[in-house]
C-alpha cells in the first residue's frame, strides 16, 4: 500500500522498487487528491490499482489500502521509500515457511533527496520494553505483517498523525515477531518529508503512545530525540544553505 499526495518528486522511483521485486504483488496506491502528475503516473503502471480517496489523512489512506489489500501479506510503502532488491521474495518465502510468523523486519538503509546513502538501521530483535524506553527503533519501510493480524487486533490509529507505526509495533506485543538481520528497503531522509518535519509535533504524539502502553519519558527517549533534532538542523543547513546532501548524519543509538 502506498499512500499518495503530491507525490510525483519521488514515485516513479518508488513504484520502480515494487515492479522490480520479481514476484506478484498487488500494489495499492491511495490518493488523497493530488494535483500534480502523481495519478497520471500511478496510472500509467499496469502493476499498480489507483484508489482516490479525496481528503483523507496519510493513516486513513493507509487503512483504506490494507482493508482492501486480498495478499496474505501486507505492508506499506511512502512514495518517497524504496525497497531494496529482492526484498519481497524473500518476505514472502520467510512467511510461507513459517506459518507463525505474524510481523518481520529488518534493517533499512537511510538515503538522501538524490538516493546517496546517509547511514544504516540495524534495529535488532523486537523488545516491548527497550520500545518503551527509547522510542521507536523499528523502520517502517522494511517492516512486513500478516493479514491476519490486522483482523484480530485491529487497524492503524487513525488518530495518529506521526507515529501510527510506532503504535502498532507496541500493539503486537505477544504476538511472533522477529528481526533479521538483511536490507528490506530504502527510507528517504529529505527536508520535506515528514518525519523530518514535524519532529516536535510528532515526539508529543510519540509520548501519548508511550503513556497508553504504561511507560513514560525516560534519558534514553531524551537522547534519541536530542540525536534526532541534531540531525535535523545538520540536513536542513546542507540543503538550504549548500545545495548538497548532509555530512554523515548522527546514527540513531540503540
Amino acid at each position: 500500500v502506498t499512500p499518495t499526495l503530491n507525490a510525483e518528486r519521488y514515485l516513479e522511483a518508488c513504484l520502480a522498487s515494487v515492479a522490480r521485486q520479481g514476484v506478484e504483488v498487488e500494489h495499492l496506491l491511495v490518493d488523497a487528491g493530488s494535483t500534480d502528475r502523481t495519478l497520471e503516473m500511478a496510472r500509467a503502471s499496469v502493476r499498480v490499482q489507483v484508489i482516490e480517496q479525496r481528503g483523507s489523512s496519510q493513516t486513513q489512506a493507509i487503512n483504506v489500502g490494507l482493508e482492501q489489500a486480498r495478499g496474505a501479506v501486507v505492508a506499506w510503502l511512502n512514495a518517497d521509500d524504496m525497497y531494496a532488491d529482492g526484498a519481497l521474495r524473500f518476505v514472502v518465502d520467510r512467511f510461507a515457511e513459517e506459518d507463525n510468523l505474524d510481523v518481520l523486519y529488518g534493517d533499512c538503509q537511510v538515503i538522501g533527496p538524490n538516493g546517496e546513502p546517509l547511514w544504516f538501521e540495524r534495529p535488532g530483535t523486537y523488545d516491548f520494553r527497550r520500545l518503551l524506553r527509547r522510542g521507536n527503533y523499528i523502520a517502517q519501510p522494511a517492516a512486513f505483517v500478516r493479514r491476519s493480524v490486522f483482523e484480530r487486533i485491529g487497524y492503524l490509529d487513525e488518530s495518529l498523525v506521526y507515529a501510527m507505526d510506532y503504535d502498532l509495533w507496541l500493539r503486537v506485543r505477544g504476538l511472533d515477531v522477529r528481526y533479521v538481520p538483511r536490507s528490506l528497503a530504502a527510507f528517504r531522509w529529505h527536508v520535506g518529508s515528514k518525519s523530518a518535519t514535524s519532529q516536535l509535533a510528532g515526539w508529543r504524539e510519540y509520548l501519548r503512545i508511550v503513556r497508553k502502553h504504561g511507560g513514560g519519558w525516560t534519558p534514553e527517549m531524551g537522547w534519541a530525540y536530542a540525536r534526532l533534532l541534531l540531525t535535523l538542523a545538520r540536513t536542513k543547513v546542507s540543503e538550504v544553505v549548500t545545495g548538497s546532501t548532509p555530512l554523515r548524519p548522527l546514527t540513531r543509538g540503540t
